[in-house]
C-alpha cells in the first residue's frame, strides 16, 4: 500500500513496499503553486498513486512539469513508465545522461554488471521494464540549478559522494532537504558503509559539511524516514559514521593488511545475503567502498598503492 506523509507543506513523502534490509524506497512529491515536481520515482505503483493523488488535490496532473532523480541508480527511476503521458521534464546530472539514454543495457552492462543477485534481478523484476528516455525529455545540468515551481523553488547542486551523478536538492519554501542515498541505505545495519555509503569519500565528507550549514528544517533521505530538527544531530551522526570507518579501514591496513580490510568487507555481505559493489567505475569512482575509503588515505599519505603488487600498503 502507498503511504503519504506530508512533512512540510506541500511536501510528501511517497513509500510503498520496505525492503528485507529495511530499507524503504521513497519518492517526495513537491506542490508548488503553479507547478509540481516529483523527486525520484523507485516504482511504477507510486507514479500511479501520486497521479491519483495530485487528481483528489484537484490539480492537474499535467502540472508534474519535473521529475527530478538524486541519481540514476535503477531503484530512483523504475517508475518513469508510469509518467509517459504525461512526459514531465527529466532533470538530472550530466554525467547521468547515458543510463537514461539507454536503459536497462547501460544499467547491466555499466552500473552494475556483476554477476550479484541484483543483476540477476534486474532480469526478472519491475526493473527489467526501464526502458529508454527520449533525449528531447532529459535536461541535464553541470554544477547546480534552480527550478521555479510557483511560491517554491528547488535549488538542485551536484554532491558526487554516493555516485558521480548524486546531487543534493533544496526547496526553500519548505525548509526540506533530499540528499537521496547519501545518509545510509539500509538504516538497520551497522555494515551499511561497507556495502555502499560513498563512491568518492572525500566528497561524501564535503557535503555533509554543506548539509549541516544549510538552514533546513527536515532532511529527507531516500530510503529512510525523513530527520527533523535537530538535523544538526542527524549530520554529525553520520559524519562521525564515515570518519570511523574510514579510521577503521585504516587500522586493519595497518594491523593486518589489506587483505584483512577488504575480507571484513566480504564477511558483511556474506551475512546480508547479496553482493554490492559501488557503481560507475568507468566514471573515475572506486569499484568498492573499502577503495574509496584507501583512496582518500592514499592523498592523505598515509596508504600507498603498489602498482606492481596491486595491493595497499601503509607508509
Amino acid at each position: 500500500m502507498v503511504n503519504f506523509v506530508e512533512w512540510a507543506s506541500g511536501i510528501y513523502r511517497v513509500v510503498d513496499d520496505i525492503g528485507k534490509q529495511g530499507e524503504e524506497y521513497a519518492s517526495y512529491l513537491v506542490l508548488g503553486d503553479e507547478k509540481i515536481a516529483i523527486i525520484d520515482l523507485p516504482s511504477r505503483s507510486i507514479g500511479k498513486e501520486i497521479i491519483s493523488f495530485v487528481k483528489k488535490a484537484d490539480r492537474d496532473p499535467s502540472e508534474i512539469r519535473y521529475l527530478i532523480l538524486t541519481h540514476t541508480h535503477p531503484d530512483h527511476w523504475a517508475g518513469i513508465d508510469s509518467m509517459k503521458k504525461i512526459k514531465p521534464q527529466v532533470w538530472l546530472h550530466e554525467s547521468g545522461v547515458d543510463a537514461l539514454k539507454e536503459g536497462k543495457k547501460y544499467i547491466l552492462e555499466k552500473q552494475f554488471p556483476f554477476p550479484s543477485k541484483f543483476s540477476l534481478a534486474m532480469k526478472s523484476s519491475l526493473f527489467s521494464k526501464i526502458g529508454k528516455i527520449k533525449e528531447e525529455f532529459i535536461h541535464p545540468f553541470e554544477k547546480s540549478e534552480t527550478i521555479d515551481l510557483g511560491g517554491e523553488e528547488l535549488i538542485l547542486q551536484n554532491s558526487g559522494g554516493h555516485s558521480v551523478d548524486s546531487i543534493l536538492i533544496q526547496a526553500y519554501r519548505g525548509g526540506c532537504t533530499f540528499i537521496g542515498d547519501e545518509g545510509n541505505i539500509y538504516p538497520d545495519q551497522g555494515a551499511a558503509f561497507y556495502i555502499d555509503g560513498t563512491g568518492s569519500s572525500e566528497k561524501r565528507m564535503k557535503l555533509l559539511e554543506l548539509v549541516g550549514k544549510l538552514k533546513t528544517e527536515v532532511i529527507c533521505p531516500a530510503h529512510q524516514s525523513p530527520v527533523p530538527r535537530p538535523v544538526e544531530l542527524y549530520i554529525q551522526n553520520l559524519t562521525f559514521e564515515h570518519k570511523h570507518t574510514k579510521d577503521t579501514i585504516y587500522d586493519l591496513v595497518v594491523s593486518a593488511g589489506e587483505a584483512k580490510a577488504f575480507y571484513v568487507a566480504e564477511e558483511y555481505q556474506r551475512i546480508l545475503g547479496f553482493s554490492w559493489e559501488t557503481p560507475f567505475k568507468e566514471l573515475g569512482v572506486a569499484e568498492t567502498t573499502v577503495t574509496a575509503f584507501l583512496k582518500e588515505l592514499e592523498k592523505e599519505g598515509k596508504v600507498h598503492y603498489e602498482t606492481h603488487t596491486k595491493r595497499w600498503s601503509i607508509l
